[in-house]
């Protein structure tokens, strides 16, 4: 008759935490050293792709502010005008006319 198996946990797991060879390897250092690098380099492009973004972002606000201007300076004058042609219909009587 066989025995029973005996059942087995998280602590008969076998790994290799802590037997990992701690020694200084430079190939493994160079390595990280290009990834490192690499990383950088993807970093800075990255950063210049942004900063071009955001100078034409403030391009187009500072369009978006003469635009603006320039439209109320227009509904400015039109206003003027349209107040002396308002006044004139007045005294002759016609009613209102618009003028688009």
């Amino acid at each position: 008759m066989k025995a029973p198996m005996k059942r087995k946990s998280v602590n008969d797991i076998k790994t290799h935490a802590g037997t990992v060879n701690q020694t200084f390897l430079p190939h493994k250092a160079f390595m990280r050293i290009s990834c490192l690098e690499m990383e950088k380099a993807h970093r800075i492009k990255e950063m210049e792709n942004s900063r071009r973004r955001i100078e034409a972002i403030k391009k187009r606000l500072e369009e978006i502010e003469t635009e603006t201007d320039a439209l109320m300076n227009r509904i400015k004058a039109d206003t003027k005008e349209n107040s002396i042609v308002s006044k004139k219909t007045t005294d002759n009587s016609k009613g209102l006319v618009l003028r688009y």
